[in-house]
């Protein structure tokens, strides 16, 4: 997924990709590019900084 233009990303956001994710651990792989600064703060506090690919 790529992030690049994401500016803003809300709880129900975060519910999305945790949902994604666990599916995609047992059909694939996911990967976030282009995160910000912000978003990498909000997944660095959340604790999904360790649960999902961030390049």
């Amino acid at each position: 997924m790529d992030f690049a233009g994401l500016e803003y990303l809300s709880s129900a956001g975060l519910r999305v990709l945790l949902s994604t994710q666990k599916t995609m651990n047992r059909q694939g792989t996911m990967t976030l590019r282009n995160v910000n600064e912000t978003i990498m703060e909000i997944f660095d506090v959340t604790g999904f900084a360790d649960i999902l690919t961030i390049e």
